[in-house]
Parts: C-alpha cells; structure tokens; sequence
C-alpha cells in the first residue's frame, strides 16, 4: 500500500519560495494501477520522485508497503530503492557503453545479490520482455523501443513492489508506446507490484484502477474510471 499524507515540497527561500506540491494526500491499495495527470508544471513529475525517494517533501509523510520513506537516511533509502522500487522513465536512462546483462545487473549489484546468482535473474527479466537474445549486446546498439523494453527488465529484476513509470512511451511511435504499455501492464499483474504511472494520454489513465488529477501542486480529484480496460494483452515477438 502507498500512502501519501499531508505532503508539502517546498523550493527556495523568502520571495523564491516556490510551492510544488502543497498538502498532498491520497492512498493507493496493495497491487493497485494510478494514473497521474495533469498538465506540465502541475508538480506529477515531483510527486514521482518522492514516492521514488529520488527526492525529500519538506513535509508530510511517503508510505510505501510499510516504510515511511521520509524518515530514511541516504542508504537505506538506496537500499529501499534497489529492494522494493522499479523505476521507468521517458529517456529511457539505460548505459550506452554497459551491455544489456550490465544494465539489468545493476540493482543486483546495488542489492548485494551474490554475483552467481545475477545471471539467471536477469536472463529471467530479459525472457520477459523478448531481450534475452541481445544479453551480450551494448544498449547503444539498441533502437528505441529496444532501449524502453531494457529499462522494464531492470525495473522487474528485483520483482519490487512498486512500480514507477514516468511518460514511459514519450519518445516512442504510437505503436511502439502501445507494445510498451501493455507489456508494463502484463509485468505488473504477473508480479502483483502496485504500479503508478505519470501520463498526459486519458486513454492511459482509463486503464489503471484509479486516477490522481493534479493542478499546481494540489490534487483536484482522485477517481476510478467507470470503463476499465479488459483487452486481452497480446505480447507480439517484433523488434521495435
């Protein structure tokens, strides 16, 4: 479960204070899908970063599965990040010049997973996303779609129990983004990870079990859309 209360982020000081978040609250249940959305500068992408711990709230408290994040110091925190936190974002953020087995590695690592059991983990989270062909290949060589599909193994390694996806299809062609979001939707329900999406695409957000609307810093409403979607998802073997 991850629950948000009172959460206050704060920049600057004195006539520069500037309020990005202001008294956030909101719950999200145990295995559940959130949307956020709301226009640019409306403070989804800083509400993400908190609940990732990749940033602090001057206020208020971040609750994930039973771990009050705000209270962590910086390496519990990066502990908790590698354990329980899966983390994709819009560029993608994988090493060019590290191979594929090098980029899934790397929570493991950060975990402290002994080296002779990285292997068959990451080869089990490349299989999941049709990548295991390219183990050895550096994720520079990779298109796009290639380099996202990556990202999601790495962010499924650890099987964590929160998933944390920022614009993941933004620089990615429609039908690329949508092999992308049905395969983010099929690894969260085979690992029964709560999943937390940020989004401007309303027909994303009619996907997940609820919706976070968010305007200059305030949350407007929180909702659960009447038409889920129950399209079979079919995972096609394509290079995109």
């Amino acid at each position: 479960m991850i629950e948000v209360v009172h959460v206050t982020k704060t920049y600057g000081k004195g006539q520069n204070l500037f309020t990005a978040l202001d008294d956030v609250s909101f719950t999200i249940p145990e295995g559940k899908t959130a949307a956020i959305m709301g226009k640019s500068g409306s403070g989804k992408s800083t509400l993400l970063h908190l609940l990732g711990g990749l940033d602090h709230a001057t206020s208020g408290n971040i609750i994930v599965n039973g771990q009050d994040l705000t209270k962590l110091k910086r390496k519990a925190m990066d502990r908790f990040r590698a354990q329980e936190l899966g983390f994709v974002f819009q560029s993608f953020f994988v090493e060019a010049v590290q191979t594929c087995y090098q980029n899934v590695a790397l929570p493991l690592e950060i975990n402290e997973v002994p080296y002779k059991q990285r292997r068959p983990l990451v080869r089990r989270a490349l299989k999941e996303v049709d990548l295991e062909e390219k183990i050895n290949v550096k994720a520079g060589n990779l298109s796009g779609g290639q380099k996202q599909r990556l990202a999601l193994a790495r962010a499924i390694v650890n099987k964590p129990g929160l998933l944390l996806a920022d614009e993941p299809t933004g620089n990615l062609d429609s039908a690329t983004g949508e092999l992308i979001i049905q395969l983010l939707f099929k690894l969260q329900r085979q690992q029964g990870s709560a999943l937390i999406i940020v989004t401007h695409d309303a027909d994303l957000a009619a996907r997940c079990d609820m919706q976070i609307n968010i305007k200059d810093g305030r949350i407007q409403n929180t909702a659960q859309p009447q038409l889920r979607w129950h399209k079979k998802t079919v995972i096609p073997a394509v290079q995109a």
